[in-house]
């Protein structure tokens, strides 16, 4: 099975993606552990995470649906973003409900595992999408 272009570029920022995340993970590790050790360490490990669980399912669907006409692909990316925002709400109203649950981690390294995650997403994203050779022209008058 040949894979198509838009799938095939779709899949190279995914990978790029996930490449700058994995390059963000030991900065957060650090910064997690000077914040509040161990403890900071895993929390800052669980914030990121949750980063790329977010940025993986969105361009999992793109993926997905990179052939698709684009009234299919806006309400894939629509759906895909409710799901999304739901999953993160309901991790908002886990903590609320059990605090417990939010005691358990640092939530100063929380905070930085999910920017690190976050920036480390879209500077691979940024830097795979630089590399991506999509011809631009003017079509025949």
């Amino acid at each position: 099975m040949t894979t198509s272009v838009n799938r095939a570029r779709a899949t190279r920022l995914f990978i790029g993606g996930l490449v700058g995340w994995h390059a963000s993970l030991v900065p957060a590790g650090v910064v997690g552990a000077v914040l509040g050790g161990v403890t900071g360490l895993l929390s800052a490990l669980v914030g990121a995470a949750l980063a790329v669980a977010y940025y993986a399912i969105g361009q999992g669907v793109q993926m997905q649906y990179a052939d698709a006409p684009p009234r299919t692909i806006r309400a894939a990316s629509v759906a895909s973003y409710v799901v999304r925002v739901s999953l993160l709400g309901l991790v908002l109203w886990a903590s609320l409900t059990w605090p417990g649950v939010m005691s358990a981690l640092d939530a100063r390294g929380l905070f930085a595992g999910i920017v690190s995650g976050v920036l480390g997403w879209l500077a691979g994203l940024v830097v795979a999408f630089r590399r991506l050779r999509v011809t631009a022209f003017d079509p025949d008058a």
